[in-house]
């Protein structure tokens, strides 16, 4: 099937010496998984930003399209946006030590400073003309500020700790700030000399607390309760019941409007304001009918007159809040339009895909697509000859091969623990299990013996037939990343190299003599800080070297060969190739998603990226030549 040669408008910005790129892409997809957030800015564009625990950024435009760019490959909690229009702060979190805020200009897609907590937020925004960044943690000190043009923390913008707060807002002026504690109060400073000025006593314990009415009055939900206080007073002057309700405030909103999940419909309330001195009970304005089964209404922003609403399937919903008794049938802004591939393979000039459903051959010159089988739950293939192993990576489902030429499966093996990483050495396979054993697979003659046994054992390659490498946490025993086992004899050698982990590690099978290439990670004795490094590693000489290094944690990253060049994703945004012959690193620009493999033969190189879309490359050219995507239907759409 021919690839769709319709293609949807993407975004191209240049930067400085055009050494940085990015690329967006504009469609309708949805989130990959639930959406975090919806964030609008008053007196803009018009736009909305949505986010997600698949990390993209997606900026819905008011004819109903969305700008996609993915930023992180953790969850991103929150978003606030930036009085200025261009620039939007992100908290991405892996939900335990991770906790990093960054700063990213969407005009250019670039990320202008990070900043890491060692706790997790509870709460981000911007000053009311953009000055700060505020931050509110789940620690004592409770409130950041950062300057927000550089990111660097602003000291005793505030005279002792806030605790924990998860509302923060400035007035307009930004001559003072009002927070909200989930202990019961409702504090106001002066910012322009950090003295408190009051302190109210009000409901306690209230998760998604805003203000509305000018700030006026303040809301936060309960239990199955929506309260409403005196934002000057703390006094309580509503309280309502509600089940797991999704409030829409707005400070430039005179009314309380929230969202509760029914079944397969939603509906919208109004707690509305009564003369500036008390509230309303609740009023039903509109019922909409249309979410898929077990899909809910999860955040919502107020946009003007419309409401922007996220899904926890990753849809994301538009419309207005005037009162209709009918009930309507609401459509999503998103759809699954796309296919994800799993994973991708060069067997000879072709590239072979792997997707939820098939096992299809293509290429870049034809785009035709030629299935060759199904797929029965596999999420990784190897090439084999003119054949394919398919595994599952962390999954204990057999190791099968299958012949490209009619289709057929052979169980290889079955494994008794579940799989980490799979290796083909020679005619064999080196499996690695349960991060606590290597194997080795003869394929030829269906047969597995155990090679070696530990703790924490993140891969392992077979250099000759007698020796293995195996890369492993340095906090079991030998406490080092890297070691050596005589495979017959089973002498175990720490090797010299510093680290705590070490991982990905490849060699050119058919190059003699030759060297072994992986990452590491390790702390830096200088700058203390988490550092992740390509390394190279002679076994002739037992000596190693570090080929390319970044300040970061990078625990996902790849390194794979082809022919005389290492190729990388180190510091997750961009794919960057270092030619070992002339040390020459070459960055090639990305697309909307981040790279996560590397493919290739002698003309073409693909990149799989994170959302399942693949990029094409002239390895010779950092630009991007295409960008594909599988459609819900079997074909190709191009950006």
């Amino acid at each position: 099937m021919l690839k769709n040669k319709v293609a949807f408008l993407s975004c191209v910005f240049f930067i400085g010496n055009l050494s940085l790129f990015a690329q967006s892409h504009i469609s309708t997809q949805s989130h990959a998984g639930k959406v975090t957030n919806v964030a609008y800015l008053e007196d803009s564009d018009g736009s909305v930003f949505s986010a997600g625990t698949d990390g993209f950024l997606v900026k819905w435009t008011e004819d109903g399209m969305g700008e996609h760019y993915q930023i992180s490959d953790l969850t991103i909690k929150m978003i606030a946006r930036s009085p200025n229009g261009n620039d939007i702060a992100v908290y991405e979190s892996d939900g335990a030590s991770l906790n990093r805020v960054s700063v990213w200009n969407w005009k250019t897609f670039t990320r202008k400073y990070a900043f890491r907590f060692n706790d997790s937020l509870t709460s981000l925004s911007y000053s009311a003309k953009g000055t700060y960044i505020i931050c509110g943690t789940a620690s004592v000190s409770g409130a950041f500020f950062l300057n927000s043009m550089n990111g660097s923390i602003i000291r005793n913008k505030i005279k002792g700790n806030t605790g924990v707060v998860n509302f923060i807002q400035t007035s307009d002026s930004e001559k003072s700030v009002v927070m909200y504690s989930p202990k019961g109060n409702l504090t106001y400073y002066n910012l322009q000399n950090g003295e408190q000025k009051a302190k109210f006593n009000t409901e306690y314990d209230l998760s998604q607390f805003c203000l509305f009415n000018n700030g006026v009055f303040g809301a936060g939900v309960r239990g199955s309760g929506i309260f409403v206080v005196q934002a000057v007073t703390g006094s309580t002057i509503g309280a309502f019941t509600a089940q797991n309700p999704i409030l829409v405030g707005s400070n430039k909103s005179k009314d309380l409007y929230y969202i509760v999940n029914e079944n397969r419909q939603f509906k919208v309330y109004k707690i509305a304001n009564d003369r500036n001195k008390a509230v309303i009970a609740p009023e039903l304005m509109r019922t909409f009918s249309g979410l898929k089964t077990g899909e809910q209404i999860v955040c919502a922003t107020l946009a003007d007159e419309e409401i922007y609403a996220g899904t926890n399937s990753g849809n994301i919903y538009k419309f207005d809040y005037a009162q209709a008794e009918r009930v309507d049938v609401q459509q999503s802004l998103t759809d699954k339009m796309y296919e994800k591939i799993y994973d991708v393979a060069a067997v000879g000039n072709d590239f072979y895909f792997l997707t939820p459903s098939s096992i299809f051959q293509s290429s870049y010159e034809s785009s035709n697509i030629d299935k060759k089988a199904g797929n029965s739950g596999y999420t990784n293939l190897i090439p084999y000859g003119q054949n394919i192993i398919l595994w599952s990576k962390d999954s204990k489902k057999a190791v099968v091969l299958m012949e490209l030429s009619t289709g057929k499966m052979t169980q290889l093996f079955a494994p008794e623990g579940t799989v980490q990483t799979l290796k083909l050495y020679g005619t064999s396979l080196i499996d690695v299990e349960s991060n606590s054993q290597v194997n080795l697979f003869d394929i030829p003659n269906l047969k597995k013996r155990e090679l070696y046994k530990g703790t924490s054992i993140q891969d392992a390659i077979l250099f000759t037939e007698n020796d293995l490498y195996v890369a492993k946490s340095s906090g079991s025993s030998p406490n080092v990343p890297l070691i050596y086992v005589n495979v017959n004899t089973q002498e175990t050698v720490p090797l010299s190299m510093k680290g705590n982990v070490a991982y990905s590690l490849t060699y050119d099978y058919d190059k003699n003599p030759a060297e072994i290439y992986g990452i590491t990670i390790y702390t830096n004795s200088q700058t203390k800080k988490l550092t992740t490094s390509i390394f190279a590693y002679k076994p002739q000489t037992k000596s190693s070297r570090y080929l390319l290094s970044i300040t970061d944690e990078d625990s996902e990253a790849f390194a794979n060969l082809f022919d005389n060049v290492l190729y990388t994703n180190i510091g997750k945004s961009q794919v960057r190739s270092y030619n070992l012959s002339t040390r020459r690193d070459f960055l090639y620009r990305r697309s909307a998603s981040m790279p996560i493999k590397t493919v290739r033969n002698q003309g073409k190189m693909v990149v799989l990226n994170r959302d399942g879309s693949i990029s094409w490359y002239n390895p010779t050219l950092n630009t991007v030549l295409a960008d594909w995507y599988l459609t819900t239907e079997g074909s190709w759409f191009e950006f």
